[in-house]
């Protein structure tokens, strides 16, 4: 390889890997998290429709909504909280009714995760 190729192949990478890292950190919430966001909730919301219509359900959507929309940064969400959050939603939705017990109950996991989300943020 010519010395004059093996210089522009260094600038080009330079440039692309330049170019990647400034979309990751400076681009990531509009091309990666508020998409996915957008699917979370869209997906959580077809699940929750296999519940019966009470006023729990329209709760869990909308206190579902609210803590999505709520997360600014992936890096703070605990994953401990959101698979606890997931396996109750589990057994909410295996029986297609929830109680006002199970709303509290992923009331109080949603609320753990949003306080050790605001301690992981005031830590940074």
């Amino acid at each position: 390889m010519k010395k004059g190729c093996f210089i522009k192949l260094i600038m080009v990478l330079t440039v692309l890997t330049a170019a990647v890292l400034y979309i990751v950190y400076n681009k990531f919430n509009d091309f990666f998290l508020n998409p996915g966001k957008h699917l979370i909730v869209s997906s959580l919301n077809s699940e929750i429709s296999r519940i019966h219509n009470s006023p729990e359900k329209d709760s869990l959507k909308a206190m579902i909504k609210d803590y999505v929309n709520g997360i600014e940064d992936i890096k703070n969400i605990s994953h401990k909280s959101v698979e606890d959050f997931a396996d109750s939603l589990n057994s909410v939705l295996k029986d297609s009714v929830i109680s006002p017990a199970e709303l509290k109950h992923l009331r109080a996991i949603l609320k753990q995760a949003d306080e050790n989300e605001r301690s992981a943020k005031n830590r940074n």
